[in-house]
């Protein structure tokens, strides 16, 4: 008889286990899901930003027609404000491209998976960190020599 409970303690304790993996898979995703929100949320906020500001310049732009003012400082405090927002917006996208395990083509700016070797957009090569950090260095040792002659 006790074997029989040992041989019941064992699959309790493998289910156990197994339910532990299982919950450690699901809290993961789960969490990666709510993080991708998030940034999605902070994306959509700040495309409404870079809205808002279109809409100030347009008016300031009437306005200063309207008196015959000078249009250019307003707007361009404006367009500096929205520099700002696209650097921000472009950041977030790429924080969002890695929770999905996507990369951006260096050719069309498509999103791919991670896996994928040719853009599915637009069929460029799709380069890894390596492929970039050593094509980067291929750049600056071209432009030195360039420069040198």
């Amino acid at each position: 008889m006790e074997e029989v409970f040992d041989k019941i303690k064992v699959q309790a304790n493998r289910a156990k286990d197994e339910a532990k993996k299982w919950t450690k898979t699901v809290i993961d995703k789960t969490n990666n899901v709510v993080n991708q929100t998030k940034l999605k949320f902070a994306i959509n906020e700040t495309k409404d930003k870079i809205n808002e500001i279109y809409a100030e310049i347009g008016k300031t732009v009437y306005e200063e027609i309207e008196v015959g003012g000078n249009i250019g400082d307003a707007v361009r405090e404006k367009c500096e404000k929205i520099d700002a927002l696209q650097i921000e917006l472009g950041e977030l996208k790429e924080q969002l491209a890695e929770l999905k395990e996507t990369v951006k083509c260096p050719k069309c700016g498509a999103y791919n998976h991670i896996d994928d070797v040719f853009c599915s957009k637009c069929g460029e090569k799709l380069t890894s960190d390596e492929d970039f950090a050593e094509q980067e260095s291929e750049d600056v040792v071209n432009m030195v020599t360039e420069d040198a002659e």
